[in-house]
């Protein structure tokens, strides 16, 4: 059925489902969402609460409206994430990113920054 999810509570469950690697760092939960930018990423809750975060030389827009595609059966009914664009800070033009989950990012930049604001 076209808008119903097959995997309702995945971004509310307590793990990754088949994931095997270490948790993210900073107590992060690993199916929080992050937004990556290159090797830093931000936590999507830091935007949630400010709406717009300007550093390492992006600036980051969340807007409210957009419902996780994993939280509930039908998708319509799942909680807000909103969305995001990030722009080049100094230019204004668009900048390359993705928002996926807090392990993910872990997983394939094991390395990477973390912009926790602090």
């Amino acid at each position: 059925m076209y808008g119903a999810n097959p995997y309702a509570g995945y971004d509310t469950s307590g793990y990754p489902f088949l994931y095997r690697g270490e948790n993210p760092p900073f107590d992060i939960e690993p199916l929080s969402r992050v937004v990556r930018v290159g090797n830093r990423a931000w936590p999507l809750e830091r935007l949630q609460n400010s709406e717009s975060i300007t550093e390492a030389g992006v600036r980051i827009v969340w807007k409210a409206g957009m419902a996780t595609a994993l939280g509930s059966r039908v998708i319509a009914d799942a909680k807000d994430i909103g969305s995001i664009r990030v722009y080049d800070a100094t230019t204004g033009e668009d900048v390359t990113h993705e928002v996926s989950f807090a392990f993910a990012f872990h997983a394939f930049a094991p390395s990477g920054e973390w912009m926790l604001g602090n």
